[in-house]
């Protein structure tokens, strides 16, 4: 089944042109990688598509349907490489916070924290996470 469609996407940064008639598309249970030299676009393209940066032309379709640029950040989760805040905090206490920002049950976030594998870092801080724990909290947040 086909999950993502991105189809003929162009954007620019200002004047200047960063895409230009791209497409793929993404089927469930298949692994993707994007691979290309420093410059290319990559993480222009994932953040076209995860609505981060809109699109000129083109659209993306989630399970067939068009998404708006509002949709898109609403369907799509971008976790861009690197992405490290709060790191004086706890990650306890931190994904506490956004727990209580989006009103999720306590059920849930147990549930979150058993499914991402966080429960051996819950007592340490974030600068003290490995990359992979750091990703992790950061898909915690949601």
């Amino acid at each position: 089944m086909t999950l993502l469609v991105a189809q003929n996407l162009s954007a620019a940064l200002g004047s200047r042109p960063v895409l230009h008639d791209i497409s793929l598309s993404l089927a469930s249970g298949h692994l993707v990688a994007l691979v290309g030299p420093n410059g290319a676009g990559k993480t222009t393209l994932l953040e076209a598509v995860a609505g981060l940066l809109p699109i000129d032309e083109g659209r993306v379709l989630w399970r067939g349907t068009p998404l708006r640029l509002a949709e898109r950040r609403e369907f799509i989760f971008y976790l861009p490489d690197g992405l490290r805040p709060w790191d004086d905090q706890y990650v306890a206490r931190v994904i506490d916070f956004f727990a209580a920002t989006y009103g999720r049950s306590e059920g849930l976030v147990a549930q979150t924290i058993s499914s991402v594998g966080l429960a051996p870092v819950l007592r340490k801080r974030v600068r003290a996470l490995s990359k992979g724990f750091a990703r992790r909290l950061m898909l915690a947040r949601r």
